[in-house]
């Protein structure tokens, strides 16, 4: 004999709009992570600067102190790459 199952037309499944939008950004800072390595910059501090430039730009989120550090010491390479964003250069 089977269970009968109630099924409720009211209730919807979880968004994935948090996952999806999670992957869309770890994308972008994957994209912006390559472009910093290809004009010069290390790979550990691409990975921290690419993190960085996304958080800024997607999240509004101010830069750490060492993330400050890391843009003021490589805000050519930044431009280069056409990751430039004044406020975020001029708040370093």
């Amino acid at each position: 004999m089977q269970a009968s199952v109630a099924v409720f037309p009211d209730v919807k499944p979880p968004s994935n709009r948090k996952k999806s939008k999670r992957a869309k950004l770890k994308r972008i800072g994957a994209r912006h992570w390559q472009q910093l390595m290809r004009v010069g910059v290390p790979q550990q501090d691409a990975k921290d600067l690419a993190i960085a430039v996304v958080r800024y730009t997607y999240l509004a989120c101010s830069p750490s102190f060492e993330e400050k550090r890391l843009i003021g010491r490589y805000c050519q390479h930044l431009g280069a790459a056409g990751l430039w964003h004044l406020e975020l250069l001029l708040g370093s």
